[in-house]
C-alpha cells in the first residue's frame, strides 16, 4: 500500500511539473528533460512512470480539466441566491489568481484538440460541465422569478462559457485592448441582456473573513 501511495504521489508530482512547463513554455517546451528538471528528478525516472511524452501530456490535460471544473463547482456549492451564484460563476470564468496556471494550460492545449481525439474529448467534457453549472443557476433563478431569460437556459449558458473562453484567450495573450476589468464588464453586460438583472462578477468570500 505504501508503494502504491508513493507511486501515486510521484505521478502527481510529474503532472504538476508538466502543468508548470506547459503554462510557462507552451506545448513546444514540453520535453522529458524539461519536466525532469522542473520535478527535480532524472529523465529516466520520468520515462519509468510515463514511457511516452504524449501520455504524460494527456494526464496533465485531464488533471487540469478536473481541477478547473471543480474549482468552479465549489464557488456555487454554498446556499446562496441565484444572483450571487451567477456572480461567482462569472468571476471564476476568467483567468486570475490560483486558477491562472490552469487557464494557461487549457489555453495552450486547446490548439492541439483538433489534432488529438483525446484532447478534443476532454475539451468537450469540460465545456459541457461548465455549461451545466450555468444552466442550473439560470434555471434556479428563473424558477424563483429572479431571472427573466431571453433564451432557453442552456443556450444562455453555452454563450456564457463561450464568451468566457474568448475573453480568456485575449487576456492570456496580453491583448492591450482588453483588461480584466473590461472583460468583467462584458460579462456583466451579457448577464443583464439575458437575465434582466445587473450582475457583477464577484469573488467568493474567504472563509477566514467570515469569522
Amino acid at each position: 500500500m505504501a508503494r502504491r501511495k508513493d507511486q501515486a504521489a510521484r505521478r502527481e508530482h510529474l503532472i504538476a511539473a508538466t502543468l508548470t512547463i506547459i503554462a510557462t513554455h507552451g506545448l513546444g517546451g514540453v520535453t522529458m528533460k524539461n519536466i525532469a528538471d522542473e520535478a527535480g528528478i532524472s529523465p529516466r525516472l520520468v520515462a519509468y512512470y510515463y514511457p511516452d511524452l504524449e501520455s504524460l501530456v494527456e494526464a496533465a490535460h485531464q488533471a487540469a480539466t478536473e481541477r478547473y471544473y471543480w474549482s468552479r463547482q465549489r464557488v456555487v456549492e454554498d446556499d446562496l441566491p441565484p444572483v450571487d451564484k451567477l456572480a461567482r460563476l462569472m468571476h471564476s470564468g476568467l483567468p486570475r489568481g490560483e486558477d491562472l496556471l490552469l487557464s494557461q494550460v487549457l489555453d495552450e492545449i486547446s490548439v492541439n484538440a483538433s489534432r488529438s481525439p483525446m484532447h478534443a474529448t476532454l475539451m468537450t467534457l469540460l465545456f459541457d460541465r461548465e455549461v451545466s453549472l450555468y444552466t442550473s443557476v439560470l434555471e434556479a433563478g428563473r424558477a424563483v422569478g429572479v431571472f427573466t431569460l431571453t433564451d432557453p437556459a442552456d443556450l444562455v449558458a453555452r454563450n456564457f462559457v463561450a464568451l468566457e473562453d474568448a475573453l480568456g484567450l485575449h487576456l492570456l495573450a496580453h491583448n492591450s485592448s482588453l483588461t480584466l476589468e473590461r472583460a468583467e464588464q462584458q460579462l456583466a453586460s451579457y448577464a443583464f441582456a439575458t437575465t434582466g438583472i445587473r450582475v457583477a462578477p464577484t469573488a467568493p468570500v474567504a472563509a477566514s473573513s467570515k469569522e
